[in-house]
This record gives C-alpha cells, sequence and structure tokens, in this order.
C-alpha cells in the first residue's frame, strides 16, 4: 500500500501561529484549484472562494474574534456558501445539472435534487459541501509545504459583510495560509 498521501494527511495540522512570509502567488493557486477540485453532491459545487485582500483583512479578523491563527496568516481565504443560488429553480443548478450529465437528460438528477431540497436546511447543507472543497486545499497546502489552520469560529454576519458577499452566500470558513511560527506539535487522535 502507497501511504504518500497518508503521510500528507498526518502531517497537516492546525497552526494557530504564522511566520509573516508571504505565500506564493503559483502556491495560492494550486490551492484554490484543489478547492475547484473537489467533490459536491449533485455536481453543484456551492461554494466561492475569496481572498482576503489588505483592504478587508481588519474587519475580517474582528469578525473572527482576532484569533491567533486569523491574525498572524499572511493570507486568509475565506469560503462562500451559494445558498440562494441552490434553488432548484435557478440558473445556477440548471447550468449546473447540464454540466453534470455530459450531454445526457437532466431530469433524473433534477428529480433526485427536487426530493432532497428542502429551504430551511439548505444553508447547512451547502457549508457542509463547502467543508469537501476546504479539505481538499488544506492538504494542497501541506503538500506545497504551507501551514493551514481552518476557522469556523466567527460571528457570521460580521464576516459576511467584511467579505462584502451578496445576499444569498453565507460564509462557510476561513482558511489561514502561511508558514507557521512553531513545529508540528505530537499528533493526538483516537485510535482507529
Amino acid at each position: 500500500m502507497d501511504g504518500r498521501l497518508l503521510a500528507e494527511i498526518r502531517d497537516r495540522y492546525a497552526c494557530r501561529a504564522f511566520l509573516p512570509d508571504g505565500v506564493d502567488d503559483g502556491d495560492l493557486r494550486l490551492v484554490l484549484e484543489a478547492g475547484r477540485l473537489a467533490p459536491s453532491a449533485f455536481g453543484l459545487e456551492p461554494w466561492r472562494f475569496v481572498v482576503v485582500d489588505a483592504e478587508r483583512r481588519a474587519a475580517v479578523e474582528h469578525a473572527a474574534f482576532a484569533q491567533p491563527a486569523v491574525v498572524s496568516a499572511p493570507l486568509l481565504v475565506a469560503i462562500a456558501a451559494l445558498v440562494d443560488a441552490l434553488h432548484p429553480d435557478s440558473d445556477y443548478v440548471r447550468a449546473r445539472f447540464v454540466a453534470e450529465a455530459r450531454g445526457e437528460p437532466i431530469d433524473g438528477i433534477e428529480a433526485a435534487y427536487r426530493a432532497f431540497y428542502r429551504p430551511e436546511r439548505i444553508a447547512a447543507w451547502a457549508i457542509g459541501q463547502c467543508n469537501f472543497a476546504a479539505a481538499h486545499m488544506l492538504l494542497q497546502a501541506t503538500h506545497l509545504g504551507l501551514a493551514s489552520c481552518p476557522v469556523g469560529g466567527f460571528d457570521d454576519a460580521l464576516l459576511a459583510q467584511a467579505l462584502g458577499l451578496p445576499a444569498g452566500e453565507t460564509p462557510a470558513l476561513l482558511i489561514a495560509l502561511g508558514h507557521c511560527a512553531h513545529a508540528q506539535p505530537e499528533r493526538l487522535r483516537k485510535p482507529l
């Protein structure tokens, strides 16, 4: 059994304090590409990635309660869940189904999605889907020798405002990226 990917999974951990060194633009593109290629139910890809610029940085830090990983990371990427776009009759959903069907009729996937869709739970579902993209991004960062920290603790309304998210999108997660200021601690996990 080839354990190379498992080794990188073992190496990934949540860095809480980053060095000020920046992240190379090429590495950032690879991290974003890893998220773009993540699996999603119904092929809906219900996410958008927002690279936090200097203009929004202070407001994002405030919305995330000035957590050390957020404040010290040289790069922050927010993942926004496309909640309103997920209505079964939206142009977005139709376009994704057409793409997913690869030239075949969309009737089957459309019927399955309509049976699944409930407006009262779609936001939580979309945020959960965003976590697939985040996991890919975190592992790609590790592969590139970058440290990362997924951050789920934030004020939703403040973060949406800080990121300039339009109505119908909600923050799912922040990812802090950079080079860690300390060595990885011993990995503590329950036995299999």
